[in-house]
C-alpha cells in the first residue's frame, strides 16, 4: 500500500499548521429563516470533525486527519464583517439540477476562488449512475452534488440539502476526489490515474452497498501495491455506502492538500476566518417580495444587531437615507444588487450583507422529468417519461421537443403536465413555454437519450464436451445487448462448420429457448447434441436461425444478425502420454504419464502390461527388461462423458553390451597344450556376464591367413551377475608362439560351434592377444663362489607359469631338497639341479654350481679319513680367491710311488683331490709326500710340498 506524508505549507494556515478554507453557506428556502445560524455553525464543526477523523467518526474505520479545517467567512467580499450566511426566500430551493443549475447559482454567488460556496436547498431533482440490467432500470436519484471547477465560474461549489457525512462527501469531491468506484471497471494498471486516481483506496468497480457486507468487487488490488485482495471501502467518504462514512485515506488526504495548493490555492491565500473589526455587528435584512415584475416596488427591512448607522447602496451607488429601511420600484427586468453596510462611529468598521433581486415579468417556466434516459420504440418496446410542470404565475403552456431523426423543433402538447410516449429512438430535446398571456418565460433545454430497444442476442458457447462419443454436450448462453426481451421459442441451430461458407452441416435439432431473456441479460441453457460420428471437434452455433437459409429467417428483429454465430473447437477428449518415445537400457526405470484434456477421466488403462507397474492408472513405470527389444504401450482413456481415445508410446531398448576379454595367464599343459586363464567384463552400467557367450582363441589375429582355432571353443555354462568374471580352459598350443582371444565373436566360426551371439554397441574391442611363455626355471646363483662352509641361499625364477612341485639334486649340503629356495652349505664345490612341475603335469630343469675358497692364501689339510662319510673323503688344495690355478698336484707313497696327480686343476674343489685309492683300491694309511705349483691371479707361481696322513 503507498503511504502518504502531509508537506505543510505556511499559506493559510492555522496556528496547528492545518489548510483553512473559508465557507459561505447560501440557504435558499420558501422560508430561509427556518435553518437558523446554530445549525450552520454546528454543520461546520461537523465538517471539521470529519476532515480530522475525530468526535464521531474517530471510531470507524481507518482513517487521517487531513489536515484541512474550515470556518465561516468572516469577511464579505466587500471587506465588511459577514456571518458567512445569507438567506434567499426562492421557489428554487426544489430544482432540476440538470435544468435549473445555473438559475439556483445566479441567485446569490459569492467569488469562488475565495469562497467555498455551498448552495443548502431542500430538495435537488437529478438521476445518476442509470444502468438497465436484466429487464430493469437502476436509476439513484435526487442526489446532493459539489464540483471540481479552478475556472472561478460562479457556479462552482456544493449543492446539498443536508449537513452530516453526505456533506463531507460533496467536500472531497469539491476538492478533487473522485469517488472510490468505477461503474464496471476494475483497471489499476496505474493507480495514480485509474480508478480515483488514489493509491491506497482498493479498486472498485460498484458503489458500496451496505455499512456492514463485506463487498470485494475487484481482484486487480495487488497492481498498486496491496499484498492481497482486500475488500471494497465501506466506510470512506467516497464509497457511497450510506450511514457509515466516516473517514478519508492518508492518499486522499494527500491529493486534497496538493489540489488546494494548486488549482484551489486562491482559498488559502488569505485569511477571511477572522472578523476584520473587532465591533460586534451583524448586517442583515429582508424584502417583501422574493419574484417581482417589472413595475413593482418593493421593501427592504434591516434585521441588523451591533450597529447604528445603515448606508444602502445599490448596484454599487449609494442610495436612500442613514435608515434601516428602503423602498425600491424596478422599471426594468433584469437584476440588481442591493447591499446594506452597518457601522457605528467608525465607517471602516462595518458589516455588510448583499442581495440580488432579479426581475421578469412575472412567469417563471419550470419543469422536472421523472427519468432522464428509456427505451422506446413503436412496435418493439414502448416507454415513457412524465414532465412534472412545476411553473410559477404561468396559465398557458407550450411543450416543445425536437431529435436527431429528423424531428424539427415543434410543439408537441400545451397541457400542465406531458407524459409522452416515445416511438421512435434518437436524441431528445424537451423545453417548456410559459405563458400568462402578457409574459412569456422559456426554461432551458433538457436534452437526453431515447435508446432503440430492439433485442441483440448473441451467443456463446462456455462448456461443450465430447459425449458418449458420438455426441457433443453443450452448455451455452445467450445474452441479450438491447432492452426488449428475447422471447420464448427462440431458434438456436447448431453446424459442424461454418455455415457461411456452404458447406456445414446441421446437427440435430433446432434448439428453441425455453424461457425469455431480458435485456442487457444473458441466459444460460444446455443442449445435447448429436454428432453422429466420432472425431467432430469444432461446433458452430448460431443464434436466431432455424436452420433454414441464411440470416435472418426468423420473425425476431435484431439490431444487427453479424453478431449471432459464435464456435468453439478443440473440445474433443483427447490423450496424450509423455514420453511419446524412450530409449533405455536394461533396468532403467521410466514414469510414463498421461495428460487427458478437456475433461476428467474416469478410467485408464495401459496394454500389454508387460514391464509396466500398473495398468489402470494415470501414472506407471515401465522397468527395462535384460534384453534389446522394442515395445509399443498403448494408453486408453476414458472421460466422465462417456468418450475414449487414444496414444501410443514406443519404448527401445538397444544393445547395450560391451564385451572384453583380457587373458590373464598362460600355463604350459602337457606337450600340446595350454591352459589359460581370463577374464571376461561386460562394460555396460548394469553388465554382466550371460550364459553361452562364446570365446575363441586364435594362433594369429582372427582375420589373418592361414589363422587356426586352438581348439575347443569356450562358451560360458552359467550367467553371472558381476560385470566381470574369470574362467579357465585348456586349448592347443599354438605354433605361432602367441594366443588371441576374441569374446562375442560374430565374423566366423558362428555356424559350427554352440553359443549365442549377443548385440553390442561396439565390436572393436572384443579381443586381447598374449605370447606364449615357455615354462622353464633358471637359479639365482647359477654359478658362485663361496667361502668355505659358507650357506648361499638359491632361488628359482620360473617363467611360463607357475611351478607347485621342486627337487633338488643332490641334496648334499641343502637345507631341504624339495622346497622353492633352499639354502646350501657346501663343503666343497657342487653343482645342484633343480626339477621344477606346473599344476597342469608339466617339468623343466635349472642347474646352479657353487665353487669355494678358504680363508688364507694355501691351506693345504695333513690328513683326510677317505671312509665314505661324507666329510674329510679327499685331500684337496684349499686356497684363497688370490690363487688362480694348481698348475701341478702330485701325492707320492713312502716307496716314491705316485698315487695321484692332476694338472691344470681348481682348488677348493674335492672333484681335483686324492680320493685315498692306489688303482682303484683304498691305499694303507700312513704317512704320504705332495708337491703342489700354485698360480696366482697376479700370475706368479710358488711350489708348496710337505706331507699328508691318510687315515683310515
Amino acid at each position: 500500500m503507498v503511504l502518504f506524508s502531509f508537506s505543510l505549507t505556511t499559506c493559510a494556515q492555522n496556528g496547528s499548521g492545518e489548510l483553512v478554507i473559508p465557507l459561505v453557506f447560501h440557504i435558499i428556502n420558501n422560508d430561509p429563516a427556518s435553518i437558523t445560524d446554530q445549525q450552520i455553525i454546528d454543520a461546520v464543526a461537523d465538517l471539521n470533525e470529519a476532515f480530522s477523523h475525530s468526535g464521531p467518526y474517530a471510531s470507524g474505520g481507518d482513517g487521517v486527519n487531513t489536515g484541512i479545517r474550515f470556518c465561516l467567512a468572516k469577511i464579505a467580499p466587500d471587506g465588511g464583517n459577514t456571518s458567512g450566511i445569507t438567506r434567499t426566500n426562492s421557489v428554487l430551493s426544489d430544482f432540476d439540477s440538470d435544468l435549473e443549475d445555473d438559475r439556483l447559482k445566479n441567485l446569490v454567488s459569492w467569488n469562488t476562488r475565495q469562497y467555498c460556496n455551498i448552495w443548502l436547498v431542500s430538495a435537488v431533482r437529478n438521476e445518476f449512475l442509470t444502468s438497465f440490467s436484466c429487464g430493469q432500470w437502476s436509476r439513484h436519484h435526487d442526489t446532493d452534488y459539489g464540483t471540481y471547477d479552478t475556472s472561478g465560474s460562479y457556479t462552482d461549489g456544493i449543492v446539498a440539502k443536508e449537513f452530516g457525512p453526505s456533506l463531507a462527501s460533496l467536500m472531497g469531491s469539491y476538492l478533487g476526489l473522485k469517488p472510490t468506484f468505477v461503474p464496471g471497471s476494475c483497471d489499476n494498471t496505474n493507480c495514480e490515474i485509474d480508478g480515483d486516481g488514489v493509491c491506497d483506496t482498493p479498486p472498485a468497480s460498484v458503489p458500496g452497498s451496505s455499512c456492514t457486507a463485506v463487498q470485494n468487487s475487484c481482484n486487480t488490488d495487488s497492481l498498486s501495491g496491496f499484498t492481497r485482495n482486500v475488500p471494497d471501502l465501506v466506510s470512506n467518504f467516497m464509497s457511497m455506502s450510506g450511514p457509515c462514512i466516516n473517514s478519508f485515506t492518508a492518499g486522499q488526504a494527500a491529493k486534497m492538500r496538493i489540489n488546494l495548493n494548486n488549482g484551489r490555492n486562491g482559498l488559502i491565500t488569505g485569511n477571511k476566518c477572522n472578523a476584520p473589526c473587532a465591533e460586534n455587528i451583524v448586517a442583515n435584512f429582508t424584502r417583501d417580495n422574493w419574484m417581482p415584475k417589472l413595475g413593482d416596488v418593493v421593501h427592504f427591512t434591516s434585521s441588523s444587531t451591533g450597529g447604528t448607522n445603515y448606508q444602502w447602496i445599490v448596484d454599487g451607488i449609494p442610495t436612500g437615507t442613514n435608515a434601516p429601511g428602503l423602498t425600491l420600484t424596478f422599471p426594468s427586468t433584469g437584476y440588481t444588487v442591493v447591499s446594506l453596510k452597518v457601522f457605528n462611529t467608525d465607517p471602516t468598521c462595518f458589516a455588510s450583507y448583499t442581495d440580488k433581486v432579479i426581475v421578469n415579468c412575472g412567469v417563471m417556466a419550470r419543469f422536472t422529468p421523472d427519468v432522464r434516459q428509456i427505451a422506446s420504440k413503436e412496435f418493439i418496446m414502448l416507454d415513457s417519461i412524465m414532465f412534472t410542470n412545476k411553473s410559477v404565475n404561468g396559465n398557458s403552456y407550450q411543450w416543445w421537443m425536437s431529435n436527431d431523426q429528423g424531428m424539427i423543433p415543434q410543439v408537441v402538447s400545451d397541457v400542465f403536465n406531458l407524459n409522452y410516449i416515445f416511438k421512435k429512438p434518437g436524441k431528445y430535446s424537451v423545453w417548456l413555454v410559459a405563458t400568462n398571456g402578457s409574459c412569456n418565460d422559456t426554461t432551458e433545454i433538457f436534452k437526453f437519450p431515447v435508446f432503440d430497444p430492439t433485442a441483440d442476442g448473441t451467443i456463446g458457447l462456455s462448456d461443450v464436451h465430447c459425449y458418449q462419443q458420438t455426441k457433443i454436450a453443450a452448455t451455452f448462453s445467450i445474452c441479450n445487448s438491447g432492452y426488449a426481451p428475447i422471447p420464448t421459442s427462440t431458434p438456436v441451430s447448431f453446424y459442424d462448420a461454418d455455415p457461411r461458407n456452404g458447406h456445414a452441416n446441421r446437427l440435430s435439432t433446432v434448439f428453441l429457448t425455453p424461457a425469455p431473456v431480458a435485456g442487457n441479460c444473458c441466459g444460460s441453457f444446455t443442449g445435447l447434441i448429436d454428432a453422429n460420428r466420432s472425431g467432430l471437434n469444432q461446433l458452430f452455433a448460431v443464434f436466431n436461425d432455424n436452420g433454414n437459409g441464411s440470416l435472418p429467417n426468423t420473425n425476431l428483429p435484431e439490431l444487427s444478425y453479424i453478431n449471432n454465430m459464435n464456435s468453439q473447437s478443440d473440445f474433443q477428449f483427447h490423450v496424450t502420454t509423455t514420453p511419446d518415445s524412450a530409449t533405455l537400457q536394461p533396468g532403467d526405470s521410466l514414469l510414463l504419464n498421461v495428460v487427458a484434456a478437456p475433461d476428467t477421466v474416469s478410467s485408464y488403462n495401459w496394454s500389454s502390461e508387460q514391464d509396466l507397474s500398473c495398468t489402470a492408472c494415470d501414472s506407471t513405470y515401465f522397468v527395462a527388461e535384460y534384453k534389446v527389444y522394442s515395445i509399443t504401450k498403448k494408453m486408453t482413456a476414458t472421460s466422465n462423458y462417456g468418450c475414449y481415445d487414444s496414444a501410443f508410446t514406443v519404448l527401445r531398448v538397444p544393445p547395450f553390451d560391451d564385451f572384453r576379454i583380457h587373458i590373464d595367464t598362460l600355463d604350459c599343459a602337457g606337450e600340446d597344450s595350454l591352459h589359460v586363464a581370463f577374464t571376461l567384463c561386460n562394460n555396460f552400467i548394469r553388465g554382466n556376464i550371460p550364459a553361452g557367450l562364446r570365446v575363441f582363441f586364435y594362433d594369429k589375429a582372427p582375420f589373418e591367413n592361414q589363422t587356426h582355432l586352438l581348439e575347443p571353443l569356450f562358451t560360458t555354462a552359467a550367467a553371472n551377475p558381476d560385470p566381470c568374471a574369470s574362467y579357465n580352459a585348456f586349448i592347443q598350443r599354438p605354433v605361432t608362439g602367441k594366443v588371441f582371444g576374441v569374446v562375442n565373436e560374430n565374423l566366423q566360426n558362428s555356424t559350427y560351434y554352440p553359443g549365442i551371439f549377443y548385440e553390442e554397441v561396439r565390436y572393436d574391442n572384443n579381443q586381447d592377444t598374449t605370447l606364449v611363455i615357455p615354462f622353464q626355471v633358471n637359479i639365482h646363483p647359477a654359478d658362485t663362489t663361496v667361502h668355505l662352509l659358507s650357506p648361499i641361499q638359491l632361488y628359482p625364477t620360473v617363467s611360463g607359469g607357475r611351478a607347485v612341485n621342486f627337487k633338488w639334486e643332490p641334496p648334499q649340503y641343502l637345507s631341504c631338497s624339495d622346497c622353492s629356495s633352499p639354502v646350501s652349505t657346501p663343503e666343497a664345490r657342487i653343482e645342484y639341479q633343480l626339477t621344477i612341475r606346473n599344476e597342469y603335469a608339466c617339468e623343466t630343469t635349472g642347474t646352479a654350481s657353487i665353487k669355494l675358497f678358504s680363508g688364507g692364501t694355501v691351506n693345504i689339510p695333513n690328513a683326510f679319513t677317505p671312509n665314505g662319510d661324507g666329510h674329510n673323503d679327499a685331500f684337496y688344495v684349499l686356497a684363497g680367491d688370490e690363487v688362480k690355478l694348481l698348475k701341478h698336484f702330485s701325492v707320492f707313497n713312502r716307496w716314491g710311488q705316485k698315487v695321484f696327480q692332476v694338472e691344470d686343476a681348481e682348488a677348493n674343489d674335492p672333484r681335483f683331490g686324492w680320493n685315498g685309492l692306489l688303482n682303484g683300491k683304498a691305499a694303507e694309511p700312513g704317512t704320504y709326500v705332495y708337491y703342489v705349483t700354485v698360480l696366482f691371479a697376479n700370475g706368479n707361481t710358488k711350489l708348496y710340498k710337505g706331507t699328508v696322513t691318510l687315515v683310515r
